[in-house]
């Protein structure tokens, strides 16, 4: 790599630790390579402090300030680009439940505090870790509006591994290109998937055998609990409700559980379609997503309530249709009866049992439709018609983002142009070109996958290796245009 790289890490979650050890393996594989973090709390700051100095590292916690006036002066946001009120939304929990004005007023904040330091800390590129906070957007918006490249670690899905999209709609990389290696890849998943099916979740696919996991430096119950009340004690304006609430629920894992087992066998008693036998001629699928979550409220906050996509869906589809919902099995035991009382009153819906398998689902319905899920991409796979309606990074094989105005039109195109199977091969061998081999986890998810030492080893060398590819298509690209400019010329002068 020719130009100096000084990454800004977006410390998230205990992501941070992941980060921890990439920057430690640094200091030997890439040296020359700076690192700054971003942490929006203090929670890991000790760890990192063993590899950052003061000046590469900011605590958003510890920068901010204990009461923040009503915003008056909105001067300050002129150049934010898309919208902070929709990336206010993707908040779950933090400052969420304030009143407006509060957290319009906290979001400003965060994003002078960040800017700030991006403009002193001058970094080459932005690498995030999973993008489904404010704070995350914010970053994420500033690097969009001083022209920095952004690195999203994205999960592949039933491929594998995992891709650097530039920004939080999984765009893939712009050096991506089908290549007889990454065609025979292609030709040969999708002929695996096609024959037995392959999961969409695999964090075990990198282990090395008899490999061990790094330090994840999780602190213990009383150590959490006194760093709460210190950092309340420091600063009671960050003192969250929704946080405390969600500590305690997680303290008590057995009664959680109990409740979630409950609830999950009452909300397995509620649906229309119990077998495949029963499914209605025609029908489209449109798979729950757990919500709130990340793969919604970043990329599609505004179907956070997924109702709306719910309505825009029976709204558009023809009236001899039904549309099929079927709960993700992760949120039988969460969501509120009411919910689904709520869907059953909705013309149109019928509720699938949650173990009706979902790939016979696609296979049978005229068209699958999801915000940003899976099954959107297995559908695609599969040769059968669908449509997302947030980003994700099928979404630009699938006609790109649908938007709810274009539903209609959308949806019957679809159904009468499925994707044909050399259209299927070129998307996969494409992505194929931009995927590694390594997979980004928490660093304190059972199993510790994310964490170990060859995959904190393929995970830096992967950055640093789309680093260059990017810096290549650059010159490339900028090859191409100085040639076409004097060819220009050249013609000009012939006349």
């Amino acid at each position: 790599m020719k130009k100096p790289i000084r990454f800004l890490v977006h410390g998230y979650g205990t992501y941070a630790i992941i980060y921890r050890h990439i920057i430690d393996l640094a200091k030997t594989d890439a040296p020359d390579v700076e690192w700054s973090m971003i942490l929006p709390t203090s929670h890991h700051i000790e760890p990192l402090s063993e590899v950052l100095s003061a000046g590469n590292l900011l605590c958003l916690e510890h920068a901010q300030r204990r009461k923040v006036s009503k915003v008056t002066d909105f001067s300050a946001l002129k150049d934010y680009p898309d919208s902070i009120y929709a990336d206010i939304e993707v908040e779950k929990k933090i400052f969420k439940h304030r009143p407006a004005d509060q957290q319009v007023a906290r979001a400003l904040e965060v994003y002078q505090i960040y800017k700030s330091f991006v403009l002193r800390i001058k970094p080459t590129h932005i690498v995030m870790s999973h993008v489904e906070t404010f704070d995350g957007k914010a970053l994420v918006a500033i690097a969009k509006e001083l022209g920095i490249p952004v690195m999203v670690p994205s999960d592949l899905r039933n491929l594998g591994g995992i891709s650097f999209t530039s920004d939080v709609l999984e765009t893939l990389p712009v050096y991506r290109k089908a290549g007889p290696e990454t065609i025979a890849q292609a030709l040969r998943f999708l002929d695996e998937f096609r024959q037995s099916g392959v999961p969409a979740f695999r964090p075990s696919g990198f282990a090395v055998p008899g490999e061990g996991p790094l330090p994840h430096y999780q602190k213990s119950a009383p150590q959490r609990l006194l760093g709460f009340l210190k950092r309340t004690l420091d600063n009671p304006g960050l003192f969250e409700p929704a946080l405390l609430a969600t500590s305690i629920k997680y303290a008590f894992p057995r009664s959680r559980e109990a409740i979630r087992k409950f609830r999950g066998y009452r909300n397995g008693r509620v649906y229309d379609i119990g077998t495949l036998a029963e499914l209605p001629e025609k029908f489209i699928y449109y798979p729950l997503q757990t919500s709130p979550e990340s793969s919604i409220n970043t990329p599609a906050p505004y179907f956070i309530d997924q109702m709306r996509a719910i309505d825009a869906i029976r709204f558009a589809m023809a009236s001899d249709c039904t549309l099929v919902v079927k709960e993700h099995w992760a949120s039988v035991g969460i969501r509120p009866p009411s919910f689904y009382a709520e869907l059953r009153r909705r013309a149109g819906v019928r509720i699938a049992h949650f173990g009706v398998p979902s790939l016979e689902l696609i296979k049978r319905a005229q068209l699958t439709i999801s915000v940003t899920g899976t099954a959107v991409f297995e559908a695609f796979l599969l040769g059968r018609p669908s449509l997302a309606l947030g980003g994700c990074f099928i979404a630009e094989y699938l006609g790109g983002v649908c938007s709810i105005d274009e539903m209609p039109k959308r949806i019957q195109h679809a159904i009468d142009n499925p994707a044909a199977d050399d259209a299927i091969v070129k998307a996969l061998a494409e992505i194929y070109s931009v995927r590694y081999e390594c997979v980004f986890r928490p660093a304190d998810e059972p199993g510790y996958h994310g964490n170990r030492p060859e995959n904190i080893k393929r995970l830096l060398h992967s950055i640093l290796r789309h680093v260059e590819r990017l810096e290549r298509f650059e010159e490339g690209s900028a090859e191409m245009a100085d040639g076409a400019l004097a060819a220009g010329r050249l013609l000009r002068g012939t006349h």
